[in-house]
């Protein structure tokens, strides 16, 4: 997850210096910030999809007892039989079969499982730039980095191999002094979350919703 937060920043960050070489001259550039994983964590929509993904973990879990329930079963009653015997070699095949089939099942439900909390994840990320880019034009920003861009990097000596690499990391380093940049994580933060908890109320005068119908998206 780290690496895919990485990509995405790292893309936004071109972007953006790319946008503000190209920009008319101006006396000011408006520079904005927001803790991403600060927004992801208390996002309310985040909340409940980690919920609903216990839930579904929990639901597996159930659903797969009985299937090895069953594998156990037939290898007690396997076990009763000769191993040099037909009836033995029969029912261990049977729970060969029985476990592979709770293998398949449970990869399958793993992957779908994955696939939603992606889903979910890219999800409230648009929502996270949709609100951004709100706010932004509010403000009157031009640009918007994620802080982790704007906060001078720290060199670690003790991770430091020698000379060469100490001078490499110095080279590497983005940002030396981030200026006079306008924190906009709360704003966004409080947009998000009073948006959400609003979609999730039943329309003035519309019969409560059943737990189905009103669990969160994702």
């Amino acid at each position: 997850m780290d690496r895919v937060w990485r990509m995405i920043g790292s893309v936004g960050l071109a972007v953006a210096l790319v946008a503000l070489l190209a920009a008319p001259a101006r006396a000011e550039i408006k520079v904005g910030q927001v803790d991403i994983v600060m927004l992801v964590d208390n996002y309310e929509r985040t909340k409940d999809a980690e919920a609903d993904a216990k839930v579904e973990e929990a639901n597996m879990k159930a659903a797969a007892e009985p299937k090895i329930k069953k594998i156990e079963e037939i290898r007690l009653q396997r076990d009763g039989f000769n191993k040099d015997s037909e009836e033995w070699r029969r029912l261990d095949d049977k729970a060969f079969e029985a476990e592979i089939e709770l293998r398949t099942w449970l990869a399958v439900e793993q992957a779908k499982m994955v696939r939603k909390r992606r889903d979910t994840l890219l999800d409230i990320y648009r929502d996270i730039q949709k609100v951004v880019s709100r706010v932004a034009k509010e403000k009157g920003l031009d640009l918007v980095f994620a802080k982790a861009f704007l906060t001078p990097g720290q060199i670690d000596v003790e991770q430091v191999r020698n000379l060469a690499d100490l001078k490499q990391h110095i080279v590497a380093t983005a940002l030396l002094f981030p200026g006079n940049v306008t924190d906009v994580t709360d704003e966004v933060l409080k947009i998000l979350n009073d948006a959400y908890k609003a979609s999730k109320k039943p329309a003035e005068g519309a019969p409560p919703k059943t737990p189905a119908e009103g669990a969160p998206k994702g």
